[in-house]
Formats: C-alpha cells, sequence, structure tokens
C-alpha cells in the first residue's frame, strides 16, 4: 500500500512495507539464499525494519560478524532513498559498535535523513536489541544519474537474470 503523505522535501512517498530495492540484494533480497532476510517499511520520515542474524552471518562463534551489521545498516540507510526519490550511492559509511550482537536474537534498526547539502545526503541509522543499541551508523550518500545502476545490468553474465527477473529502479 503506497500513500502519499508526509514530507521528506516535496517529493517524498511514505508506504507501510518497503519491497526488496532488488531480489539479489545482499541484505534485503528475497531471493538470494546467502541474504540477510532484511525486512524495512516506513513510517513517516524513517525506514524501519526487523532481522535476525544467523550462522551464514556469523563471524566469532555466536556473534554476527560486524560487516553484516554494517551491510544491514546500509541498506536500511540506503532505502531512505526510496523515500527521498533519488538515485544516489554510498560515499562513506561510519559504524560505531556498542555492544555484542548474538546469532538468532531479533535485531531492529531505524534511518533517519539528517540533511541534504546539493548532491549530499546525510544520513544516520541505529541497529537495536529490544531498545538497546547494538550499532550505529551515519553514511555520506552522493546523487547520482539512474543510468549508474543500469549499467550494473550489462555486467551480468548472460542468463544469470531468470526470465521473469525485471529490474525496476525503485525512485
Amino acid at each position: 500500500m503506497v500513500l502519499t503523505g508526509q514530507a521528506l522535501g516535496s517529493r517524498a512517498v511514505t508506504s507501510t512495507e518497503l519491497p526488496p530495492h532488488q531480489p539479489h540484494c545482499l541484505a534485503c533480497g528475497d531471493q538470494n539464499p546467502g541474504g540477510m532476510g532484511l525486512r524495512l517499511r516506513s513510517e513517516g520520515e524513517r525506514v524501519k525494519g526487523d532481522v535476525t542474524f544467523d550462522r551464514r552471518h556469523e563471524g566469532a562463534p555466536g556473534f554476527a560478524h560486524g560487516g553484516a551489521l554494517a551491510t544491514v545498516l546500509d541498506d536500511t540507510l540506503g532505502s531512505l532513498l526510496i523515500l527521498l526519490r533519488v538515485p544516489a550511492v554510498t560515499a562513506k559509511l561510519e559504524v560505531n559498535y556498542r555492544r555484542p550482537a548474538f546469532i538468532d536474537h531479533p535485531f531492529e534498526v531505524e534511518a533517519w535523513v539528517i540533511g541534504i547539502d546539493g548532491r549530499k545526503l546525510h544520513l544516520a541509522g541505529e541497529l537495536t536489541e529490544a531498545g538497546e543499541p547494538v550499532a550505529e551508523a551515519s553514511g555520506l550518500f552522493l546523487k547520482v544519474d539512474a543510468e549508474h545502476f543500469l549499467r550494473g545490468l550489462k555486467n551480468l553474465p548472460d542468463g544469470s537474470r531468470g526470465p521473469d527477473e525485471h529490474f525496476k529502479l525503485p525512485w
């Protein structure tokens, strides 16, 4: 369900659930067998979601790998671009780890816009468990032309996309 609503600038869209931005995404892709199962939704001017890391995302025994946490935070920040309706890429991502994240525990993730300066988007987010901070992220995203993403399709091996798989830019 898509609703026009609260404004992030004058171009925002709010919806209850955000689909994967592409089916093979490492964090949110529903067709990636190694994926993290991240499910996101918009709530006003924020993106929120849920994730549970499993043995595929393990670093030290029983702990989710720090790179898995960073991936989920990056994808959640990046999903703000759907609300903003702006194609952009991660230029810088800084993650502060506050405490361990154990596998098979449910986590919540949230992202919001700090500010926009020309083509620079300053975004932030947090991964929590039962309301307690686990990791925090700040990111600098740069606006790009939509053609940037379409170039990647040309690099896929022939036959790597299924016959029913279509790529649609989320903006």
